[in-house]
């Protein structure tokens, strides 16, 4: 199962974020949350993470922990010493061999010192905030930091010795032209780090950024730039030796964050911190959102889990399809049948052929077993290893279209 932790503090709060995060908060309140975070942290790894009036923990006790995912907010947005204490006691999970450990961080939010200590505590994976290369596009979204700052994080990390790191890019942003984002992925294809992530943004109600739309004042790319800008990315990084392995991320070989990955192949995740969700394959549950409440944490820490929400068998098969067809790989129908007992064209026939019609999906030869005569056209045969449905082109531009079909 994964780990992930919710670190809610920015230095600033960008102007296109509807995260569960505040920007300038003291010293003495990152304090008393991380106390409050170490708390649950021990009370988890050491008892039942659900209890009270809910059903009986799914979560065995000495499941290894094979990824853990520090994310925020920012979290290098704490003081060293207080983000240490945090990776020291997760120490306490039964963390399997070479479990993957992610924090995430923005450039001049924290000094760089802390890197060492961060590789010290077992970081081995650092997921840095960029989004474009051009400082007035930085401006632009509120963002704090100059590319040049985030040229010196990303050398400071080589130089503590981190060998895996994601860069988030953003396209399609206010002012955005294709020439910016050649000359983004130019240069962060110069740098050569092992993941990418490059996400199409999205405003989101009730942020600075949607309020500046909405009275006019900014202007998003056209829609036809926005698809531009992403298949741009697509063979731009494929050429570089980057594998698109989901619809926004990229990675050399064998850099994949398995810590997403196992999310959307719905792999069980205990979410601590305040707001923090988690999933045990039978239901999703959040902390509660409230500071206070997450403060005065009591002893019986089921008290701030809060949601708790079954997932029916058609749910779940629903959420293996869409979430699943995330990654390029899409679903192996082999796999569908050996989870649910049902044949996948038996489930969703009707929208399989709607979808394949529509050049939105197609059977792809699953890489795990031989190709198959006739793959991209084929119809799986039951109970026999068969090609994965997948997006096509087409279907990473139209993905959201292809996900409704299966709610």
């Amino acid at each position: 199962m994964g780990l992930y932790i919710h670190i809610p503090f920015c230095v600033s709060k960008c102007g296109y974020c509807d995260f569960l995060s505040f920007e300038g908060k003291g010293t003495d309140l990152q304090e008393q949350y991380v106390n409050a975070l170490l708390n649950e942290i021990k009370a988890t790894s050491y008892a039942p993470c659900r209890g009270g009036n809910l059903p009986p923990v799914s979560f065995a006790q000495d499941t290894p922990i094979d990824t853990i995912y520090i994310g925020g907010g920012t979290p290098t947005a704490l003081p060293s010493h207080l983000l240490c204490k945090i990776l020291s006691e997760a120490q306490a999970f039964n963390l399997a061999k070479d479990p993957e450990i992610t924090v995430e961080m923005n450039p001049c939010t924290t000094p760089h010192s802390i890197l060492p200590e961060l590789k010290a505590h077992g970081v081995n994976r650092l997921s840095i905030g960029l989004q474009a290369f051009q400082d007035n596009l930085l401006k632009t979204i509120s963002r704090a930091h100059t590319a040049e700052d985030f040229i010196n994080t990303f050398h400071s990390a080589r130089a503590a010795g981190i060998n895996n790191i994601n860069v988030d890019l953003m396209f399609g942003l206010p002012g955005q032209t294709q020439a910016h984002w050649q000359e983004s992925l130019s240069q962060l294809i110069a740098l050569s780090p092992e993941h990418v992530s490059a996400y199409s943004l999205t405003p989101a109600e009730d942020t600075p950024l949607w309020d500046a739309l909405e009275k006019g004042s900014t202007h998003l790319p056209s829609e036809s730039a926005d698809r531009e800008m992403y298949h741009e990315a697509i063979s731009t990084l494929s050429a570089a030796g980057y594998q698109h392995y989901e619809l926004s991320n990229f990675a050399k070989p064998g850099h994949e964050s398995r810590h997403n990955v196992s999310c959307w192949l719905r792999k069980p995740y205990l979410g601590l911190g305040l707001g923090a969700h988690s999933f045990d394959t039978a239901a999703r549950w959040h902390n509660t959102m409230d500071m206070k409440k997450y403060l005065c944490m009591p002893d019986n820490i089921s008290e701030i889990r809060e949601d708790y929400q079954p997932i029916l068998v058609k749910d779940a098969m629903a959420e293996t399809m869409f979430l699943g067809l995330r990654l390029t790989d899409g679903v192996n129908p082999q796999d569908f049948f050996n989870q649910y007992g049902k044949q996948l064209t038996d489930c969703y026939g009707p929208e399989l052929e709607m979808l394949i019609s529509k050049g939105l999906l197609a059977y792809k030869p699953n890489i795990a077993t031989p190709p198959i005569v006739g793959a991209v056209t084929c119809r799986p045969q039951p109970g026999t290893q068969c090609s994965n449905i997948a997006l096509t082109p087409l279907g990473l531009d139209l993905a959201n279209q292809v996900f409704e079909a299966f709610l």
